[in-house]
């Protein structure tokens, strides 16, 4: 997004009603899923998980202590679906980090234990493109890696579409009247069809008593066609492709011409008006968000002043109507973007952009995936489990402008017995830092990226006791750009250089 732009505006990430507020920041942890009707045979992700995706507590296992390492990595940058090193003097764009939990966990009891974890990364993952691409994920127990499936927030949207849905149809079932007018809808064409959508909104105004946004709403839904997307979703995570065809599949239906306005505007328009037939149904659209521990508003830690504040993001409001490939999905959100250039009739792109005019819901969550993997503690052992990943930083623009990351903390609150959280934040050497703990900052003359080549750092440490919300951290962008970009040209200089064996002097 060009920062010079004229005429640009800031987007404020605020709280949205039914959100929740004053939470406490500090450590966190894996956290234990439910099986459906306790039935460890289940088959199928979302089987074992159970589609309400929501943690269970855990009473039997207990948390000595979680060593958590957070590395902004000085010689990788973004580029969207790829994690590879670019060549020296190529733009900048936000920095890689590498994070690392490393929990002790005891199994005190005379019994075998085996377990599904749930593990909450807020904002995606890296790519790692090879053969098959793949999440840039690990799980390890002492040491030896162990399958994962990565849960992708489109698949989450899609698990909210299908719920929605169902109340929405149940609704139709069990009233006749607006059944058999929806069903008019569906069956006409042309002036029939217009009279047929008049005669739905006036009965869902009149009888029904809904205002007329809603009604508005719910006389689309009757005239489109919510299948499998239909075009480009311009709004998703390289992710949403990856992991278990359940979870894709979910991630694609309940869509149609939807995809035009993004996933999210469309998971918000069926929850809409599911929550008019069940009110639960808009409280569920936060539920699964929020019982992971990840606060439902996007924030970030002021790099001035360290006080947490809503996210600002600064944007040309000329891109608005045209958003690139790459932009921050939580863009698309909060502006009434349409691709244009999707596949669709003209009856469909008027229905999608009377559903931008007419929906209230404002998204309010930072995306999130959930990693899903199973281990086994024998009785009275102590094993080491830890949970490797690398993500984007992502971009705050108020002034100073600065590099953010989220680490959720919360699931630590929800089991019986977890110990101290050790930090450890890696910089680059001169880069400011800001935390929303306080941390200390240790003498690092030496201390290199770890598996990094090049590159000094900074290290910060804190030892956290609370036990829920999450974890911000903060570095200063145009210090971050300066330090790359020396660094840079410093191996780019090394390399021209000829070899000593090749002097002929």
């Amino acid at each position: 997004m060009g920062r010079q732009a004229i005429g640009r505006m800031a987007l404020m990430f605020v709280l949205a009603a039914g959100a929740v507020a004053g939470v406490v920041f500090a450590n966190g942890g894996p956290f234990v899923v439910k099986y459906p009707g306790g039935d460890p045979a289940a088959k199928g992700v979302l089987a074992r998980l159970g589609t309400d995706l929501m943690p269970a507590r855990e009473t039997r296992l207990r948390v000595l202590k979680e060593d958590l390492e957070i590395a902004f990595l000085p010689n990788f940058r973004f580029r969207p679906g790829l994690l590879e090193r670019e060549d020296p003097g190529s733009e900048i764009h936000q920095p890689g980090v590498n994070v690392s939990a490393e929990y002790a966990i005891q199994n005190p009891t005379d019994e075998d234990i085996e377990v599904d974890f749930g593990f909450p990364i807020l904002r995606g993952v890296y790519i790692l493109n090879g053969m098959e691409p793949r999440p840039a994920v690990d799980v390890l127990v002492n040491g030896k890696v162990v399958t994962s499936v990565l849960i992708s927030n489109s698949a989450i949207y899609g698990i909210i579409r299908q719920r929605a849905g169902v109340v929405i149809e149940k609704a139709l079932s069990e009233q006749p009247t607006l059944r058999n007018l929806v069903a008019a809808v569906k069956g006409a064409e042309g002036a029939e069809r217009e009279a047929a959508r008049e005669a739905l909104a006036a009965h869902l105004t009149g009888e029904m008593k809904w205002n007329e946004r809603d009604a508005a709403l719910m006389v689309e839904y009757a005239s489109m066609t919510l299948g499998e997307a239909k075009g480009d979703v311009r709004d998703r995570n390289p992710l949403w492709g990856i992991g278990d065809s359940e979870t894709i599949d979910l991630s694609l239906a309940n869509l149609g011409p939807l995809a035009a306005i993004g996933e999210q505007k469309a998971t918000q328009f069926f929850a809409q008006l599911a929550s008019r037939f069940d009110p639960d149904a808009a409280a569920a659209y936060e539920a699964i968000f929020t019982a992971w521990g990840g606060d439902v508003r996007e924030r970030s830690v002021d790099l001035k002043t360290g006080e947490l504040r809503p996210r600002e993001i600064t944007v040309d409001p000329g891109q608005l109507e045209n958003l690139p490939p790459g932009t921050d999905p939580t863009i698309y959100a909060r502006v009434d973007y349409f691709d244009e250039k999707a596949p669709l009739t003209d009856e469909e792109k008027a229905s999608c952009k009377t559903v931008l005019k007419n929906l209230p819901v404002v998204f309010t969550f930072a995306p999130m995936n959930l990693l899903h993997y199973r281990a086994a503690f024998p009785a009275g052992s102590t094993q080491t489990l830890t949970v490797e990943y690398r993500q984007y930083a992502f971009s705050d623009t108020r002034e100073p402008a600065s590099y953010q990351l989220a680490y959720v903390v919360h699931p630590a609150s929800l089991w019986d017995k977890f110990g101290p959280i050790n930090v450890e934040v890696r910089v680059s050497e001169g880069v400011p830092f800001r935390a929303s703990v306080p941390t200390v900052m240790i003498d690092s003359a030496g201390r290199m990226h770890a598996g990094e080549a090049g590159g000094f750092v900074t290290v910060y440490r804190a030892k956290l006791k609370d036990k829920t919300g999450e974890l911000l951290v903060a570095v200063g962008a145009e210090a971050w750009k300066k330090a790359v970009s020396q660094e840079s040209a410093s191996k780019a200089s090394v390399q021209a250089r000829p070899s000593a064996s090749a002097d002929p002097f």
